[in-house]
């Protein structure tokens, strides 16, 4: 597996990392396949991205319609972008202070990944064991920390391909959330009625140590 730290980036340059990342390494494989390149097609073209948003922007899901996700004159009025990533789930603000990781995976060498709970749950405990931050608890794509939304993820399926992408929020202005989203459409059971700001807090780690400890998913998710 290979890691890649893009840095602190534009954050529409980030996402095009992970796509572009993403689509080539499934374009590999499948012609891996169709050439009957066994190591092509299997575990190789896995990689580890890491990079954080030079300035704050709105992420909206792969699919849905921009309105429902996000403040739009909020927004323009401060000159935020809003831009979409490969996933679904719902919309994110990133910025200075939240953390972007990526797993590109391969669904042949991992064919248990391919049922999407058991890949959340086998994934999100490998972040867990690399994060060793105490207490941290799974509520059902996300990571918390007493009862308080840290990290958020989702996924997208090509033929072959899996991406498992994740932000970790650590020094994040988490005020500006409830400035640029609305409540989402729908939300997961464990948040109950909270406001943005009731729900998501910042973890005790600095960047330099995160990164540190997210590199430990390239021993516990390679075996």
């Amino acid at each position: 597996m290979e890691f890649i730290d893009v840095g602190v980036v534009p954050p529409a340059e980030g996402l095009r990392a992970e796509r572009e990342i993403l689509e080539s390494v499934e374009r590999a494989r499948c012609a891996g396949v169709h050439a009957g390149d066994t190591q092509t097609s299997l575990r190789g073209g896995e990689h580890l991205l890491i990079w954080e948003a030079a300035h704050p922007a709105v992420v909206l899901p792969r699919n849905g319609a921009a309105d429902a996700w996000a403040y739009l004159e909020a927004c323009a009025a401060r000159d935020i972008p809003i831009l979409r990533r490969e996933s679904g789930g719902g919309a994110v603000v990133l910025g200075p202070g939240c953390l972007n990781y990526a797993l590109i995976l391969s669904l042949d060498a991992r064919p248990a990944l391919a049922d999407v709970a058991g890949s959340y749950a086998t994934l999100l405990g490998a972040v867990v064991d690399a994060l060793a931050i105490p207490a941290v608890t799974i509520q059902s794509t996300d990571l918390a920390l007493r009862n308080r939304k840290f990290a958020g993820h989702a996924q997208r399926r090509l033929r072959r391909t899996l991406l498992h992408h994740g932000t970790i929020l650590y020094r994040f202005d988490l005020g500006l959330i409830d400035t640029l989203l609305p409540e989402p459409p729908g939300c997961p059971t464990w948040r109950g009625s909270r406001r943005h700001r009731e729900f998501l807090t910042n973890v005790d780690v600095d960047r330099a140590n995160l990164v540190a400890r997210l590199q430990e998913l390239l021993a516990v998710v390679v075996t």
